[in-house]
């Protein structure tokens, strides 16, 4: 499930249901929010708080609240006593607090619990068993880290998420945004460190390849392009990636790669070779920009490889100049995993930045 998030530190507005139905027809279906900010006025963001509830509810999303047992006070929310704020249009409680094994099973039973899934131990969802916890009903979420160089890694995220799934759980991680990224560093917040700046698309796609559940964008916004991106994969299976015109080569080349493509049904190890461009009304090609092809290098076969002229390849490897291959552009550093993951026979788009 994708999902996405809004911060409490202004007013609901309408612009701000102009902002949910708009991701809404893009397939975003929940919404994370934060309350456990100490500084902020309590009445005002409970008032946003179910007022972004009711929102939800009217268009049938999912709501996880991020919160603390101080700013549950503050709020004047028990948790004794969730059905009103169920009524209200919030769905479940991440809370960020080191709650008792025990007291977690209870709060199973009533509403949709998030766990924090970078912290969480196996031994703890023992515990939850062992207490009779309704572990269908609660989730890992896993943080996001705003400051640079402090996401955690691909391989301690597959191991916490292994462990989740034996336990039957759904495991959340967030993505960075591309546009009104969070202050006060604006440096996106993603789960992954590496993924910080990622198209969202590619972030989206390896996550789920990690067994993630639910794709929760972090940041409070996210752009056009990037959004056109997710419901291209949505309605065709097809990637779009973004490119740029490489220095020195010739504007006439670059824009001949530029369209949509298929790889090969059967992948090469080294570059992802477009099935069809071989077929097209090849253009007298003569050697021009045969540099040295770094990884994401989109490529052109000039006359003399003869028969294999006007061939277009993306290059997954840093591979030697070939007299024989003009490199006309590359993939732009936030579309260049999506090289990878082009499947045989699978139809892209090279699109100019």
């Amino acid at each position: 499930m994708l999902g996405f998030s809004l911060y409490l530190n202004e007013d609901i507005t309408p612009a701000t249901e102009q902002y949910i139905n708009h991701l809404k027809k893009y397939g975003f279906n929940g919404i994370f929010t934060s309350v456990h900010i100490p500084e902020e006025d309590s009445q005002k963001y409970r008032a946003r708080l179910l007022s972004l509830g009711n929102l939800a509810k009217k268009n049938n999303l999912d709501v996880m609240v991020d919160i603390d047992q101080a700013s549950l006070e503050k709020l004047n929310i028990s948790l004794s006593s969730l059905d009103s704020l169920k009524e209200q249009g919030i769905t479940g409680l991440r809370i960020d607090d080191r709650l008792a094994p025990e007291q977690i099973a209870d709060l199973s039973q009533k509403i949709e619990i998030g766990i924090n899934g970078s912290t969480f131990t196996e031994e703890e969802l023992k515990q939850l068993v062992a207490f009779d916890a309704k572990m269908e009903s609660i989730q890992a979420w896993f943080n996001f880290y705003p400051c640079p160089d402090t996401g955690i890694s691909r391989q301690f995220l597959a191991e916490q998420t292994k462990m989740f799934k034996h336990y039957g759980m759904n495991v959340q991680a967030f993505f960075a945004g591309d546009e009104n990224l969070r202050g006060p560093l604006h440096e996106g917040l993603p789960t992954l460190e590496y993924q910080r700046y990622y198209d969202p698309l590619a972030s989206i796609l390896e996550l789920k390849e990690l067994g993630i559940d639910l794709l929760y964008l972090g940041d409070p916004g996210i752009s056009e392009r990037s959004l056109n991106q997710i419901k291209t994969y949505q309605d065709e299976d097809s990637l779009v990636l973004y490119t740029e015109r490489a220095e020195n080569a010739s504007e006439e080349m670059y824009n001949y790669i530029l369209g949509k493509h298929n790889q090969r049904p059967d992948p090469a190890e080294y570059v992802v070779r477009c099935e069809d461009s071989r077929m097209h009304s090849v253009p007298m090609i003569t050697p021009e920009n045969t540099i040295l092809r770094e990884k994401g290098s989109i490529t052109l076969n000039n006359h003399l490889y003869q028969r294999y002229t006007g061939e277009i390849q993306l290059v997954k490897d840093t591979l030697p100049m070939n007299k024989r291959v003009n490199v006309v552009g590359r993939v732009t550093d936030g579309s260049l995993p999506l090289v990878n993951l082009i499947q045989p026979s699978q139809e892209f788009y090279l699109y100019e930045k």
